[in-house]
């Protein structure tokens, strides 16, 4: 197991089976992270100043999310 998936096992279970994750401002939006899938953007960080921040906001995001979307619970 990759020390990012250890970390984060929400966010690599949203890239592995549902979307992609977007890091950095780009022409339609200034947060730092963004989680996305074939629908559109699902989430974006608005608040932290650093990815380390946007990462774990994401993840927490996700770890309550998840159950409720989608029916998946991950241990960690």
């Amino acid at each position: 197991m990759s020390k990012f998936t250890k970390k984060y096992p929400h966010l690599t279970w949203w890239v592995e089976n549902q979307g992609y994750i977007e890091i950095g401002e780009d022409d339609y939006s200034s947060s730092l992270l963004r989680l996305l899938d074939p629908g559109g953007v699902c989430w974006e960080d608005e608040d932290s100043e650093t990815i380390d921040a946007a990462l774990d906001a994401a993840e927490n995001f996700l770890k309550e999310e998840l159950p409720s979307r989608f029916g998946v619970t991950l241990e960690k």
